[in-house]
């Protein structure tokens, strides 16, 4: 009887414990519970579904839940028994019942249930956990199998990839997916906020308060990309998409997550109302990549009707009546008591009038710029543009203000609410046209012209104020000038235009000049002021050398500091490059673009005469292991900023739009304050307004820094900039040159070595020693940021590199999301010189000299 009892015993323990190691696997079958520890995993180990204790939770409470399986901290996306948490000390279990339901249960009481039940043709039940979080309980009848329950169609406060804010009203019904905050960081329980989808394809915050539920925040309507209500930030991109159409009263309307990588991401319902976007790293922590600002205009109709809020100081609301309205009630808005709001200061035209159509035409509208559109939009069909749609707003006397904004005609009534101005420079431009009397515009009409003539005689004053200064200084420098040396003339100025007759060589047969660029005029110094300057171009004052001439070290009389740039006379090459430099550098000014004083053009002589760059260039800090220590952090990420900057200006913001085609550490020069001066514009090309890409017949450029297209087929666009840009951010990152990396770890340059170790996990081995020790993990992470950049501009294809603008948006916010760069599968092999060759016309051309390139050597300018 004895050995009876001890294998019954036996039995019941590995019974136990099969069913404790049921979590495991990814399903837990009909009649079988998950108890303790146990958890179900999901196929791809991202998710798992067990119970926990949240972090800063009362350890007494325990959940039943989805966690995420990678993450450092726990971080529950779905919580079942949110509001009744069992005891840690009893004995809970998660169960599938023989009746098909899920039911969490501490001992024999059960504490949250499904509610579903099984049918005659979907009787054998199982919990399976999805590679997308999504914890499913399904029937089975032996054919197929459908989910009778799914935790993605009952929410918590999370929304991730795979799940739709919803609204469903076909069939009569009104079902929508809600989102509940938790009620604190540490308490998972029903919070005071929700969030869900309205009719007009909005999201909708409502806060329950006292036992009554209001509307605390609307996202503003969505425009295809974004929501207006949310400045700066393009939602498409992170994944969502609008199913169904506002416009025409869809029955069913729903926002899908689907992000355009593999990383995690989450949107998160805050305890205080807020929402918050997070995505999940490699290391396990997680990444804050978007949040909503918790500030005081946010608040829904925080200013009442018919009035706009602004953030005031200390960033309390400020909150102003629309032009043509005036506050209800003078003394609650003085004591800034705005629920009231404002009412019309005089009425519209057409609400005077019996005739509709003709009083329409005396109404006018006062612009309202970079505001979140009032709420309760109707939206206007078979509108084919702005004017129309003003027209349709006139002629309807119900109408008080339209926007075209969004591409689609808006129309609201006389009633404007929940009106944010966004701050200057912060989101998308939406504009609100709002419908007042002509007599609003008149006056302010009339004001305008007192104030523009106040200015115009201000103006005036000032002008003759400074023409007499000028006078005075030029009359004072004319004297100095005449006590300088007869044979010494400082500058004689004479047009570009003039000089081009002494140009000669062939021209370039991409027509890189402009109509602009052949009317501008630069400072001619004379060849003898030049060789005064340098002591005759004296080898003690030489800077540099390259393919094109030498650069020297000058100072004029005056005392200002120079530095010459002297084409080689042998050098057939640099002549079309010399014009070109002239051309280009006197357009463009730009405190990241080294600025041209000067030329000479006298005889056989072509010379150019810089601003001075005491620091001299950048490989000679960078590639200097004495001097490399120099360039902290800080000042290496400074640099990479402002050659950005300059890049920017270069691609978009100058009159010319240039490709400089040679970018590279040598052409980067560094002034007193080590800011960064793009040089050596001998190569650039300029684009014209429709051009995105140009074929060339002569590859000119450094090796290892040219772009795929552009080495191997003669394609160059602005992208091909970004490349060498990427190779310029690796290099200022590791303190290496890019043909140091030859044949290391199988890499033929820098870029195969960078994303070798940046895919391994292992980019920290990529920062130079002598920035990263002793650093704080901020720039650590700081760092690897830029290399993340780095192999975004460096991919094989130009399409897939980013544009300029986004590389300068990316490096001055640590927020913004990154996509994930593409394996490199081509790389150039460099050589052991640093000069550029003409790849394709080695044997079209005539000799030229070996170096392509203009400054290679550079000490200094």
């Amino acid at each position: 009887m004895t050995a009876r009892t001890a294998i019954a015993a036996l039995a019941l323990l590995l019974l136990c414990g099969v069913i404790g190691r049921v979590g495991a696997a990814a399903t837990l079958s009909q009649g079988q519970s998950l108890r303790g520890k146990g958890v179900l995993v999901s196929a791809n180990g991202e998710f798992q579904a067990g119970f926990f204790t949240p972090t800063g939770c009362d350890p007494g409470k325990v959940y039943f839940g989805v966690t995420y399986a990678r993450s450092t901290e726990l971080t529950a996306p779905w919580v079942a028994n949110r509001d009744a948490p069992v005891s840690a000390a009893s004995a809970y279990s998660a169960t599938v019942t023989r009746s098909g339901e899920l039911q969490v249960r501490e001992g024999k009481r059960v504490v949250w249930r499904t509610g579903t039940s099984a049918s005659s043709s979907r009787g054998n039940h199982t919990l399976t956990i999805g590679d997308d979080g999504n914890l499913k309980l399904s029937g089975s009848d032996g054919a197929d199998t459908d989910a009778v329950w799914q935790s993605f169609q009952h929410p918590a406060d999370t929304f991730i990839p795979g799940m739709s804010i919803a609204l469903d009203r076909r069939n009569g019904a009104f079902d929508r997916t809600l989102f509940t905050s938790w009620r604190s960081a540490g308490d998972p329980a029903t919070g005071d906020f929700t969030l869900g989808l309205d009719p007009s394809a909005q999201l909708y915050i409502w806060r329950s308060q006292g036992g009554k539920n209001s509307t605390y925040w609307r996202s503003g309507q969505w425009t295809g990309t974004n929501f207006v209500g949310i400045p700066w930030r393009s939602l498409y991109v992170y994944g969502f998409k609008l199913t169904g159409d506002p416009l025409h009263s869809g029955d069913y309307m729903s926002y899908n997550f689907a992000p355009f990588n593999s990383s995690l991401f989450r949107f998160v319902l805050q305890p205080n109302g807020t929402e918050t976007c997070y995505m999940l790293l490699a290391t396990g922590s997680w990444e804050t990549v978007w949040f909503q600002p918790a500030i005081p205009c946010h608040e829904y109709n925080r200013c009442g009707p018919n009035a706009e809020c602004a953030a005031g100081d200390g960033g309390q609301a400020a909150c102003t009546c629309l032009k043509g309205f005036k506050p209800k009630s003078e003394a609650e808005y003085s004591s800034r008591n705005w629920t009231q709001g404002c009412v019309r200061s005089a009425p519209l035209t057409c609400s005077q009038s019996n005739t509709t159509a003709a009083a329409a035409a005396d109404d006018v509208f006062a612009e309202l710029q970079g505001v979140k559109l009032p709420d309760f939009a109707v939206w206007g069909s078979a509108v084919g543009d702005g004017s129309s749609c003003k027209q349709a707003c006139l002629g309807n006397c119900s109408c008080g203000a339209y926007s075209y904004s969004t591409g689609s005609c808006l129309m609201w009534g006389q009633e404007l609410v929940d009106i944010y101005h966004f701050p200057r420079g912060d989101g998308y431009k939406y504009n609100l046209y709002v419908k007042v009397p002509p007599s609003v515009l008149e006056t302010s009409s009339e004001r305008g012209r007192w104030t523009t003539a106040i200015v115009v005689v201000v103006v005036i004053v000032v002008a003759i104020v400074l023409v007499a200064c000028g006078l005075l200084t030029w009359k004072c420098r004319r004297r100095i000038k005449e006590k300088l040396k007869a044979d010494l003339p400082l500058m004689m100025m004479r047009s570009v235009r003039e000089a081009k007759q002494d140009f000669s060589g062939p021209k370039q047969p991409d027509h890189e000049e402009s109509d602009e660029s052949k009317n501008c005029e630069l400072p001619l110094l004379a060849f003898d002021v030049l060789a005064v300057a340098t002591d005759h171009f004296s080898d003690k004052n030489k800077l540099g050398e390259g393919g094109f001439g030498h650069v020297y070290k000058g100072r004029l009389p005056g005392g200002e500091e120079i530095a010459v740039k002297r084409l080689s006379r042998s050098s057939g090459q640099g002549l079309e490059e010399f014009k070109n430099e002239v051309i280009l550098i006197a357009k463009l000014q730009h405190r990241n673009l080294v600025r041209l004083l000067g030329c000479c053009i006298q005889c056989d002589e072509k010379i150019l005469v810089y601003e001075y760059m005491p620091n001299k260039s950048l490989d000679a800090f960078l590639f200097d292991p004495a001097k490399r220590g120099l360039l902290d952090w800080k000042t290496r990420f400074h640099i990479i900023e402002g050659i950005a900057r300059g890049l920017l200006y270069l691609h978009r913001d100058s009159r010319l739009r240039v490709v400089h085609r040679d970018l590279k550490a040598s052409n980067i020069l560094l002034d007193h304050d080590m800011n960064p001066k793009i040089s050596d514009f001998g190569m650039a090309r300029i684009f014209g307004g429709d051009q995105n890409q140009v074929n060339t017949n002569r590859v000119v450029g450094t090796l290892g820094y040219m772009s795929p297209e552009y080495a191997m087929e003669g394609l160059f666009s602005v992208r091909s900039d970004v490349y060498s840009f990427g190779i310029l951010i690796l290099e200022i990152i590791t303190g290496q040159k890019n043909s140091s990396f030859h044949h290391m770890e199988d890499s033929l340059n820098i870029v195969g070595y960078a994303w070798q170790l940046w895919n391994g996990d292992k980019g920290e081995q990529l920062i130079d020693p002598a920035i990263i020790r002793g650093t704080c993990p901020p720039v650590r992470d700081e760092a690897l940021r830029c290399v993340h950049m780095a192999l975004l501009c460096v991919q094989d294809h130009a399409h897939d590199r980013p544009d300029i603008p986004y590389v300068v948006l990316a490096l001055g916010s640590d927020s913004s999301v990154l996509p994930m760069p593409r394996p490199p599968t081509f790389t150039l092999q460099c050589t052991s010189s640093s000069s550029g060759t003409d790849m394709y016309n080695r044997e079209k051309e005539e000799s030229f000299s070996a170096n392509d390139l203009t400054v290679t050597i550079l000490q200094g300018r």
